[in-house]
């Protein structure tokens, strides 16, 4: 799991967002502040958005505008150029909004959900590799008990940890 912490974002260049787009792995991008240009065609392409809440997304540039296509399709045409956290929510251009730091907000979202498997499914996604590169995928997880866990946590009516 590759994670994009605000600052990060807010460092990206064309050619990092190039590099972004090529990585296989799940993307998670938070963003804070005022979100626009390379930052927001970032944050738009990631796997998992999540703005601040003091958060303002700027869809001002090209790339910013293919990310909220990719996002959205046809009803990017409805989109503003400028909204709150809490609009672009509603728009689905981001997946949350919290008022927690970045580290405190991606702890607590890991903590049931397993990042191989996340990963797993990024990369399957984006390789589009068919049935044999699923079975793989799927006796690699077995093999290392992601969904045992899953499954136990389920029948004993509880969350899974996984770590």
């Amino acid at each position: 799991m590759h994670v994009l912490t605000p600052a990060e974002l807010r460092g990206l260049d064309a050619p990092a967002l190039d590099a972004l787009l090529a990585r296989s792995d799940l993307t998670v991008a938070m963003g804070e502040g005022e979100v626009g240009g390379i930052a927001a065609a970032a944050l738009l392409f990631a796997d998992f958005a999540v703005l601040r809440e003091n958060a303002t997304l700027h869809i001002d540039a090209p790339q910013a505008w293919a990310g909220a296509v990719w996002r959205v399709g046809r009803g990017a045409l409805r989109l503003q150029e400028t909204m709150s956290a809490s609009e672009a929510l509603d728009a689905g251009l981001c997946d949350d909004v919290t008022n927690k730091e970045p580290e405190q907000w991606l702890e607590e979202w890991t903590r049931h959900r397993s990042v191989v498997a996340l990963d797993t499914a990024a990369a399957l996604i984006r390789s589009r590799g068919g049935d044999r590169l699923e079975r793989a995928a799927f006796a690699r997880l077995f093999a290392l008990g992601e969904p045992q866990k899953g499954l136990g946590a389920f029948l004993a009516k509880t969350k899974p940890t996984y770590s």
